[in-house]
């Protein structure tokens, strides 16, 4: 190994590109864990880029490479026999030809029209969704997110090959990113950014799912690697690994751990709740940011009061069924209104 190696300038970037780190990553031995242990030891400002590198690098080599839905190979040959018949076509008559020029040429006006309206929007692409209703979304790399009721997202049109593909969001997302990086190599345009909340998530090829409600964050890792950022006051840096799940509270400018498991914050992806960790009162919430009701609640005292298990939540008629019967509540609605008092 190259004992004089001077890294102590080294960023993430030049930790994931250095063959000796790769190499001890991916197949290290005693040797080569007894000499980074020493860097560390020597730069130990240099050990967050360390650590980001060994996550970047871990996972690009457990994930596939990106592919195109359509091969090559698949494209030529379409454009081959496009043109083999294109040879074969016989000869229209002259009227004929005619109305195709025209078509063609209403054709190509049309097409015209909606490129224009597309360019000269405002240069974001958002979604949004009502109360009760989710979407999922294709994004322009492939990547997937499953956005639940009331919440929103929207990135830039002009997703730019060399720059970082960026997302913005309000409410609650599960995210699949498409890992497009090549192996071994990490530059600007292969991260993905998620602006939430007043922070900035960086991430690559990885399952992770967010909830923004009421100034607070939650973010669930599943796979992948995901590095939290907050600027400015209450600044810090977080990486987090899979099976770790933070919550960024923006009343008290705190970052803590969350006694939720990953895996439970994507239940409403499948039409379920996963009760796990929550209070009655959390429940309450999920039915005012979820299906649009407002909640007053007479029996105060029930509040704290926590449950365990997974309830269907394909609507909330679930979730109140469940309510009613396990608290014994009773439950008047008048519209979007719910008042709850003990039996």
């Amino acid at each position: 190994m190259d004992q004089h190696r001077d890294y102590s300038k080294f960023t993430t970037t030049d930790f994931f590109t250095d063959d000796l780190f790769v190499r001890h990553v991916l197949s290290g031995d005693d040797a080569s864990s007894a000499y980074w242990q020493a860097v560390a030891r020597q730069h130990p400002q240099q050990a967050e880029a360390m650590e980001e590198a060994r996550l970047w690098i871990w996972a690009l080599n457990k994930q596939a490479p990106y592919r195109p839905k359509v091969p090559a190979s698949d494209v030529w040959a379409v454009i081959e026999a496009n043109i083999a018949a294109h040879g074969r076509r016989k000869q229209y008559y002259r009227p004929l030809r005619i109305a195709a020029r025209w078509a063609g040429a209403v054709a190509a006006s049309l097409l015209l029209m909606i490129a224009i309206r597309e360019f000269t929007a405002q240069g974001k692409k958002t979604y949004a969704t009502d109360f009760g209703k989710r979407e999922q979304i294709v994004l322009p790399d492939e990547s997937v997110v499953t956005l639940n009721a009331n919440s929103s997202i929207h990135y830039d049109r002009t997703w730019l090959t060399d720059k970082p593909r960026e997302i913005w969001l309000t409410g609650e997302a599960y995210f699949e990113v498409k890992h497009v990086a090549v192996r071994n190599r990490l530059q600007q345009s292969d991260s993905f950014h998620v602006h939430v909340g007043g922070l900035e998530l960086t991430v690559l090829g990885t399952r992770f799912n967010i909830k923004n409600r009421r100034r607070h964050t939650e973010i669930s890792l599943l796979e992948g690697s995901l590095r939290i950022v907050r600027t400015g006051t209450g600044a810090f840096v977080k990486i987090i690994k899979p099976g770790e799940a933070f919550v960024w509270d923006s009343t008290q400018l705190r970052l803590r751990e969350m006694e939720r498991k990953p895996a439970a914050s994507k239940s409403w992806t499948h039409d379920e709740l996963d009760l796990d960790g929550y209070s009655l009162r959390e429940i309450l919430n999920v039915l005012q940011d979820t299906y649009g009701y407002s909640i007053t609640l007479q029996a105060p005292e029930l509040a704290e009061k926590r449950l365990t298990g997974t309830i269907p939540a394909q609507n909330a008629e679930d979730i109140l069924f469940v309510l009613k019967k396990v608290f014994d509540l009773k439950i008047d609605q008048e519209n979007k209104h719910l008042t709850i008092s003990q039996n």
